[in-house]
Order: C-alpha cells, then structure tokens, then sequence
C-alpha cells in the first residue's frame, strides 16, 4: 500500500470519527432538550391536575349544597365550560412548551 494511499485512509477515517463525534454531540443535546421539554411539560401537567381536582371539589360541595334542581343545572353548566376552557388552555401550554423546545429556543423553561 503506497503511502498517499495510507494517508488518504487516514484522513478518511478522521473525518468520519470526527462526523459521528458531532452526531453524538448532536443527539446528546437533542436527548437533553427532550428530557427537559418532558420535565417541563410533567410538572405543568402535575399543576393542572392539582387546580382541577381543587375545582372539581369545589364544584361537588356547591352542588351538595344546592336545594333545587335550577341550581344544580347551573353549577354544572359553569363546571362544563370552565373544564372544556381549562383543558383548552392547558393543551395550547404543552404545545407552547414543546414546539419552543423543537424550534431550539434556548432554555425550555421560557
């Protein structure tokens, strides 16, 4: 093997080390922001829950309390649009918070 040759497959063998050096590094830092985009998107996820069941609560000790059935009706109408608006809000919060970890803007935190 001639020695231009050995060089030559040398050099290769660099290049390609120092490529799957930057696609480590790459997926390193990819595995990382998903790893913080889940943290962040569970721990809004523990809030919501907990807000929810609070209201939830709420709403079961106003309808024990209710001595109509006009009543009743009402407080479970406003429990149905407050839920179908919380649910609303929280899904647009977990999106907001992975779509800012796909497009790389910096810390996922905000």
């Amino acid at each position: 093997m001639s020695k231009q040759s050995t060089l030559s497959d040398t050099m290769r063998s660099a290049s390609e080390f120092a490529l799957s050096r930057d696609n480590s590094q790459a997926l390193a830092k990819a595995t990382e922001t998903w790893f913080a985009a889940t943290a962040e998107c569970q721990r809004e996820m523990m809030s919501f829950m907990s807000m929810r069941v609070e209201k939830d609560g709420e709403t079961a000790r106003e309808i024990l309390g209710c001595r109509n059935l006009a009543d009743v009706t009402a407080i479970q109408s406003r429990w149905l649009e407050e839920t179908v608006r919380d649910y609303n809000s929280e899904m647009t919060k977990l999106m907001t918070i992975y779509t800012k970890s796909v497009e790389g803007r910096g810390h996922v935190g905000g």
